[in-house]
């Protein structure tokens, strides 16, 4: 069970296993070739807010690199 909270990591939205989409305050590195990541989604904070207040559990998610 996740509860969509990850402290200090703003807008974590998990959507497999511990694998998510989250807000990233300590970088403004993204886009194409930007590989920053252990295996999450890094997003700017508001588009991470907009995929945590949008998204419902069960949503279909498809991630390409």
């Amino acid at each position: 069970r996740f509860d969509y909270c990850t402290a200090n990591v703003p807008y974590v939205t998990y959507f497999n296993g511990d694998q998510g989409f989250h807000g990233t305050y300590w970088h403004n590195n993204f886009g194409p070739g930007a590989y920053m990541s252990h295996g999450c989604v890094n997003l700017r904070e508001g588009d991470a807010e907009w995929v945590y207040r949008f998204l419902q559990v069960g949503s279909p998610v498809s991630v390409r690199a």
